[in-house]
């Protein structure tokens, strides 16, 4: 709060992490672009797919039933081919079926991440310890600062320039303590989730709806593209590593 044109923290304790209020800002701002509506029918791949060639959007168009997709060449024909839908689907198919895991190795896996999570708990403890620490000693030095304002022993300037580079630490620690709170269980979440996601990627690929089929290729690809006769692409972390692994005989660390 700002008290005769100075800044002064307030003491109660945060409802939201400074993070969190940082990804709300980021949603608000999104939510002032005018979103773009498709007309018509709506096709599983459109705006997922560019051309391998010219970098254009392909676009999907329906015949006698059946929906293709072809580059527009907007920048000068180049010979673009037509795909059907279910073409892709079935190439996309075989991408969710290959991050399938050995049982026996997810198996294998699971006790090895609650065993590093337990490492990561414990380096957590140890440094939620120490934040608390110097957190409390930067309060009491801060209300010894004012008892000496009090006493006349320090000037107003004095007491302004302490005070400020106290508040920046504590802001400080306080950000640092948020991160850490918020990071303390995600590590081993995630990579059970992602676990157990490639275990159920086909199925949820196959039997889903268009939202979350196109929610799924998003999660797990990036860069898809048409070069002509396939769908190529690049999948994200750590989904490459899985895909890269399909045909090895040996899964190891």
């Amino acid at each position: 709060m700002i008290v005769k044109g100075k800044s002064y923290p307030h003491r109660y304790t945060p409802i939201i992490s400074q993070s969190l209020f940082e990804q709300v800002q980021q949603v608000k701002d999104n939510y002032k672009k005018k979103p773009y509506k498709f007309a018509g029918l709506p096709f599983l791949y459109r705006g997922l797919i560019r051309c391998d060639i010219c970098g254009l959007s392909v676009s999907p168009e329906r015949h006698k039933g059946y929906a293709y997709y072809c580059c527009t060449e907007y920048h000068g024909k180049h010979g673009a081919k037509w795909i059907r839908e279910e073409k892709i689907t079935k190439q996309l198919a075989q991408v969710f079926k290959s991050l399938q895991m050995p049982k026996s190795m997810r198996d294998e896996i699971i006790p090895t991440l609650q065993e590093l999570h337990q490492n990561k708990v414990e380096f957590h403890n140890k440094q939620f310890k120490q934040l608390i620490k110097e957190q409390a000693e930067l309060s009491k030095m801060m209300d010894n600062l004012y008892f000496d304002k009090l006493k006349g022993k320090i000037s107003d300037e004095q007491y302004d320039k302490f005070h400020k580079s106290f508040v920046d630490k504590k802001d400080e620690i306080a950000h640092r303590l948020s991160k850490l709170q918020e990071a303390e269980s995600n590590y081993f979440i995630t990579a059970k989730y992602i676990l157990e996601l490639t275990e159920k990627a086909y199925d949820l690929f196959i039997s889903s709806e268009v939202d979350e089929k196109r929610q799924l290729i998003k999660l797990v690809l990036q860069n898809v593209r048409f070069d002509g006769e396939n769908i190529v692409y690049e999948a994200h972390k750590p989904f490459d590593l899985m895909i890269k692994a399909t045909d090895s005989n040996l899964w190891r660390g």
